[in-house]
Order: C-alpha cells, then sequence, then structure tokens
C-alpha cells in the first residue's frame, strides 16, 4: 500500500515530517478516545466528518505530542547513520508510520483508506457494482469471505462464508486490510481475478472468477439453497418434505439504499396472505447502509427502541419505531448464524428485545462499532491524501447490550454444519416451521 502525497519539492525527511505531523495531529484525539477500544462490511452511518487538525501541548499523560521537527530529527538520523540507509524508503517510512498511529489502538474497525482505495469505491453501499460479489472482513486477522451475495459470480465459483483468502493473483493477503482486499479483488466486468482460499473445513483451492456487474438485490421471497438438497427446488418444504403454505419466508441478504423499497415491493402482501407465521432468514447477511437498517427495522415495528447510538463520551442517542409497519402483527422467527453481521445484527435484536420475534440458529458476528469516513485534508492535494475511517461510537440493543465482538445469541441455538445440511437438509428452516406451528 502506498499514500501517495504531493509537495512541492521537498527532501526525504521534510516530506515524511510533513506528512507525519498531519497524521499524529489528525489522529492524537482518536487514540486517547479508543484507547480501551472494542475490536464486514460495517453498518455505516450515512453522515462523514472532516478532519480538523486539533492542537496543544501534550497527551493526557503530561508527554509531550510528537511534532514536525521530532520526526525530523528522527528520519535526518536513519538518512545519516543508519546501517542500511540506501534501503530507505519514503512510502515505507510513511506507510510504517500510518499503520503504526492506527495498529497501536487495537480497534479492527478503525482503517486509514488511501486515495486510491476511495477512488474505486472501498466504502460503496449502493445497489450495484463491479466485482465477484461477496463481503469480507479482516477481523481474525486474515482476510475473510463474511458472505457471498446471492447468484453472484463469487457464489458460483464455490466462494463460501468463512473462506480465508490466502492469495489474490498470486499475491499474499497477509497483513492486508479488508478495504486492501476489497480493491485489490474488485475489477472491470469481464475481466478474471484469481483467489487462493482455504474452506472451513481446511482444504485450500484456487478459483478464477469472472467479475461482473453486481446488480445486488437483497430482498427474496424465496430461499437462498434449496432446504432439501437436489430435491426441494426454491420451495419451502418441512422436514417430511411437504410444501409449506401456512408459513411465510424473507430473506434479506444485506441493506443498501434500495433494500427498503425491496422489502416495501416483496412483502407488503405477506400479513394479508393467510400465513400463520413468518420466517425472516438474515443468515450470512453482513450488515449494510444505517439508514436503511433503521428503515427496513421500523416496518416490523409499531413502537419500541430500534437502536442506541453511545459515543465516546458515553452519551447515548435512541432511534424509536414509528407506527404503520407493514410486518408488524404476524407471529415470526428470525434465523441468524455466523455470518450475520452489523445491521443484521441491529435488526435481529431490535426485533427479539421489543419481544416482536424469537431469534434461532447461531450466534452471530459481532460488528457493532458506529463508523464514520473524516476526509484528510492537508497533504498538499486533498484528492490525494486519502480518509481514516474512524470507530467514534457503540451500537446497543434496545436493551443496552453491546454488540460489538458479543454479538447476537440466539434463543434457541441450532448449529447447522455443511455436512448436515448435505445430509439432513436445512435444520435451522425446519426448526423455525416447527416453533411457528406449535400453538400458543
Amino acid at each position: 500500500m502506498q499514500m501517495p502525497v504531493k509537495q512541492d519539492s521537498p527532501g526525504t525527511g521534510e516530506h515524511v515530517a510533513r506528512v507525519m505531523v498531519i497524521v499524529f495531529l489528525a489522529l492524537a484525539t482518536l487514540m486517547l478516545a479508543f484507547a480501551l477500544g472494542f475490536g464486514v462490511r460495517e453498518l455505516t452511518d450515512d453522515s462523514s466528518g472532516s478532519a480538523s487538525p486539533a492542537g496543544g501541548s501534550g497527551g493526557s499523560n503530561g508527554v509531550a505530542a510528537p511534532n514536525a521537527a521530532f520526526i525530523d530529527e528522527i528520519v535526518q538520523l536513519l538518512e545519516s547513520q543508519y546501517v542500511d540507509r540506501k534501503l530507505l524508503n519514503t512510502d515505507d517510512l510513511l506507510d510504517a508510520a500510518v499503520n503504526g498511529v492506527i495498529t497501536s489502538l487495537n480497534d479492527r474497525e478503525t482503517h486509514y483508506i488511501p486515495p486510491e482505495d476511495l477512488k474505486g469505491g472501498a466504502l460503496a453501499l449502493d445497489s450495484s457494482y463491479q466485482g465477484i460479489g461477496a463481503s469480507v472482513s479482516d477481523s481474525a486477522g486474515e482476510i475473510r469471505i463474511v458472505a457471498p451475495f446471492r447468484d453472484s459470480p463469487a457464489e458460483q465459483a464455490g466462494i463460501r462464508s468463512g473462506d480465508a483468502i490466502l492469495e489474490v493473483d498470486g499475491e499474499p493477503t497477509d497483513g492486508w486490510t479488508d478495504s486492501m482486499a476489497v480493491e485489490r479483488i474488485r475489477g472491470p466486468k469481464g475481466s478474471t481475478v484469481t483467489l487462493t482460499v482455504r474452506h472451513t473445513d481446511g482444504s485450500v483451492e484456487t478459483l478464477d472468477i469472472v467479475r461482473g456487474e453486481i446488480a445486488i438485490d437483497s430482498v427474496f421471497r424465496e430461499p437462498n439453497l434449496e432446504i432439501i438438497p437436489g430435491e426441494s427446488d426454491k420451495s419451502i418444504v418441512d422436514r417430511t418434505g411437504a410444501v409449506v403454505s401456512d408459513i411465510c419466508y424473507l430473506a434479506i441478504s444485506q441493506f443498501h439504499d434500495k433494500t427498503h423499497q425491496e422489502l416495501i415491493d416483496r412483502a407488503s402482501d405477506i400479513e394479508k396472505s393467510g400465513c400463520t407465521g413468518l420466517i425472516l432468514d438474515l443468515r450470512s447477511n453482513p450488515g449494510g447502509g444505517l439508514q436503511a437498517t433503521i428503515d427496513v427495522t421500523d416496518e416490523f415495528l409499531d413502537e419500541g427502541t430500534i437502536i442506541i447510538e453511545q459515543d465516546a463520551n458515553s452519551n447515548r442517542q435512541v432511534t424509536s419505531a414509528k407506527n404503520g409497519g407493514i410486518l408488524t402483527k404476524i407471529k415470526m422467527v428470525t434465523l441468524v448464524d455466523a455470518g450475520s453481521a452489523s445491521g443484521a445484527e441491529v435488526l435481529a435484536a431490535a426485533l427479539h428485545d421489543n419481544r416482536r420475534s424469537t431469534t434461532m440458529g447461531a450466534q452471530t458476528f459481532g460488528k457493532g462499532t458506529v463508523n464514520r469516513l473524516f476526509p484528510l485534508q492537508s497533504c498538499g492535494n486533498p484528492d490525494d491524501c486519502g480518509a481514516v475511517y474512524m470507530s467514534v461510537g457503540r451500537w446497543l440493543t434496545p436493551n443496552g447490550d453491546l454488540i460489538e465482538g458479543l454479538g447476537i445469541v440466539p434463543d434457541v441455538a441450532i448449529e447447522m454444519t455443511a455436512e448436515q445440511y448435505v445430509d439432513e437438509g436445512d435444520v435451522q428452516i425446519f426448526a423455525a416451521i416447527d416453533f411457528l406451528r406449535q400453538k400458543p
């Protein structure tokens, strides 16, 4: 990763010093605010901040903050005395400095976003883009697939939730952030990217994936996989293989700018359909936009809290449901798993805590930070500065429980391995049908 910085014509030492002081000043308060912070795509706040350098004579511990002269002294010493000074590289020094500041936070959700990643749409949450169709995370110390999108090139090539991406076009991913992975994996429609992946069963496979135009439909009335492999097609069936007509099914695969309208278009008839229960499937939903998540959640609630945002000063802002949702009365089960993250966790928790739905499945991913993008502007040309994608708060469930690092524990725990699915079918959906058919 390189961080292009345009200046008139400084030497290496001055060049590094100027950029370093910008980085340190812009992020000094961040380091302090999140020194005790907890560590998919993100549940992205639609607002953004602007980075404004903040001065000060020292940190909270009384130690003077690094300044341009301090950094320049280090660089000059390296250039004049370091035994391998011919190997010094300005870009490497800048890269190490920026990464050092960010890494010191021990916060998996705060990143420096290089300008090329921003221009490539690394944080875009639109309803279409060109790429392979999968969300990734670096939370486990390696690049992993949170979930492939339904009917995407990634899914069709054999990419599965939980896969670790070991190489991209032959380049090892060691030390990469998820934004770096997104930038390298995305590309023009029709081009090919080669991924070496380690599946959850430990097998390693190299896959050539042809990128496509990913039109991201996000709301579905049929399951992604056959409930009984090789037998049920897209029908909802119970354990006996009989087609289910008394239970409706709804899957939300992620949250983007069109998800709310998709929900209204595809689910407004459910409560009038004669179904006595609804399965809301949030498995492998990696999250998405904050406003889309709130709008969708509001369709299931007539009242109550949707989400609580807690900032670095422990101030809380509560978002509440409004009357008039399209799915507020039908009995519900919400299915979740380890691929349910961010917005999916917010929705599941809101339905659970408001006693609107029973959650079933496996413990969720645990992504609950409030993230905002702060463009950097002081490197000469603002277009070449990049940005800091920063954790500025935590999402709490309506009951006040932390999501980050913990996830949502379902009311009814039902694990399902790939082998179990092949042998027994979708046991989580079977359990949901059985539960919804129980008489009060």
